[in-house]
């Protein structure tokens, strides 16, 4: 299967599984979030804070991840993290607005060290070759969990109470757990180094490794904004588009729907940059795209047709959901031999800033100007001024900057 080894195989369905619950366990508040805030008595900023507190917790635990990654081994990690990913979600269960936002926290500490660790745990079994097909083809599992979001956890939401939804997800996480452990002995054997230095000083080498290095610098400012607006999409479609007057099942459909455009994109964006031979110009298109389509959703109202929207949300899928397949391969290719976790979880950081900020002052303008259209409109703006500026840069050389750091 696409040219790997027995363990290779073993990495690749571990990162697709850990994909997938990571993305569904990301959103699915997102996509109950009217009915969590009005069980709650929370305002419209709920789904902002709650979205803000969670990569609060990311950003903490991202830039720590490496060296536990290199101390503890990458299935390790991932055991732990899903481990804290349900406590977080029984936290959430709780019918207290101040711990369901706390349960957000505790939930992306985590979050943070996924990424890092399955990217390692891939890495180590590809040529670089590999890294834009497969890695994009990886990053598929995560929109088959945010559409599982959009479908499953409405539903259940709808049928049985919204913690009925969560208990879903809690689950998968624990099955996911009992795989983690399965392949702890295979996966982490030759990769845990026993005396890696757990300090305070070496905590922050994924932030040096990504500030002394242009690739990876770069790469993190224009996650700030795509993951921004990503998220600022992903937090208030259902919140939007029931405030258009649309059914909170039509709403989970409509995210869902996005997220089956996800699939295509991340696919097709792959495939692109291995065309365009240059994964800058992948990107750029990607976002002028991306903001293009967030423009037009903003138009959405309760007169348009049902298939009209959808059809919108699924273009939109394709881009703003797209692109992080090319980019995390770029990332690897980009980081020091040996610095997969480090490079991933220092950008990740700035990617969760973006999250955090993004859709927080999202939530302000929507809540102070009663309409969510303007929000739309600024992100969107700057997107496609970001993409264009990466559209016309000269390419960096991965090779070159990973030897230099």
């Amino acid at each position: 299967m696409l040219g790997l080894t027995r363990l290779g195989i073993q990495a690749f369905l571990a990162a697709m599984g850990i994909q997938l619950v990571s993305s569904l366990m990301g959103t699915a508040v997102a996509s109950i979030a009217p009915e969590i805030a009005k069980s709650l008595n929370a305002n419209s900023t709920f789904a902002g804070l709650y979205i803000g507190f969670l990569y609060v917790g990311a950003c903490i635990s991202s830039l720590t991840g490496g060296n536990f990654i290199r101390r503890y081994g990458p299935a390790h990690i991932c055991m732990i993290a899903l481990t804290v990913a349900i406590i977080s979600l029984l936290l959430c269960m709780v019918p207290w607005e101040v711990c369901v936002i706390f349960s957000a926290f505790v939930l992306g500490l985590a979050k943070g060290p996924l990424m890092p660790a399955i990217n390692t745990m891939l890495s180590r079994q590809l040529e670089k070759g590999q890294y834009n097909t497969v890695f994009s083809i990886k990053q598929c599992a995560g929109p088959v969990g945010m559409a599982l979001s959009g479908l499953v956890i409405p539903f259940l939401t709808v049928r049985y109470g919204w913690r009925v939804g969560l208990s879903f997800v809690a689950v998968l996480c624990a099955i996911t757990v009992i795989w983690s452990m399965a392949i702890r002995k295979s996966q982490d054997a030759s990769y845990q180094f026993k005396d890696e230095p757990i300090t305070l000083s070496h905590l922050a080498d994924s932030m040096k490794l990504v500030l002394q290095t242009p690739l990876l610098l770069r790469l993190s400012v224009l996650s700030i904004i795509y993951k921004g607006l990503q998220m600022s999409v992903l937090a208030y479609m259902v919140v939007f588009l029931s405030d258009m007057k649309f059914s909170l099942v039509f709403g989970g459909i409509v995210l869902a729907v996005s997220n089956f455009g996800a699939i295509v994109g991340r696919l097709f964006w792959g495939q692109a940059a291995n065309k365009l031979h240059s994964s800058r110009k992948a990107l750029a298109y990607c976002g002028i795209l991306m903001g293009a389509f967030t423009i037009l959703l903003s138009f959405v109202t309760s007169g348009w047709a049902q298939w009209l929207v959808l059809a919108i949300s699924f273009i939109l899928g394709i881009n703003s959901l797209g692109w992080s397949g090319v980019f995390f391969a770029q990332v690897a290719k980009a980081a020091p031999e040996g610095k997969v976790a480090e490079a991933t979880g220092g950008v990740d950081f700035f990617s969760f800033v973006g999250a955090i900020f993004v859709p927080m002052a999202f939530g302000f303008l929507g809540h102070h100007l009663g309409e969510f259209q303007t929000g739309f409109w600024i992100v969107s703006g700057v997107t496609i001024a970001a993409a264009l500026y990466l559209l016309f840069v000269p390419d960096i050389d991965p090779n070159t900057q990973a030897k230099k750091a």
